[in-house]
């Protein structure tokens, strides 16, 4: 089961290190935070996360909203 960070408190950064860590065998590396969709596209392309029906990151205006977003259906889904 996948555990999502909460992202409030935190800057893009911190998340992105974080997430990187708990994934790191998917080598999703750290983006610039301009570059987080690109970056959600790979996490996105994890076999756990592709059977979860985890949101496109397009549907959200920032990384924040689609990472709280994340943390209701991984506890849903988890």
């Amino acid at each position: 089961m996948a555990v999502m960070y909460d992202p409030r408190g935190m800057d893009w950064d911190t998340y992105c290190k974080l997430t990187e860590e708990q994934f790191a065998p998917n080598q999703l590396g750290h983006v610039d935070e301009e570059h987080w969709m690109d970056w959600v596209d790979g996490l996105n392309g994890i076999g756990y996360f592709m059977q979860s029906g985890i949101p496109d990151a397009r549907q959200f205006s920032d990384w924040r909203g689609w990472a709280e977003s994340m943390c209701g259906i991984m506890s849903i889904t988890g």
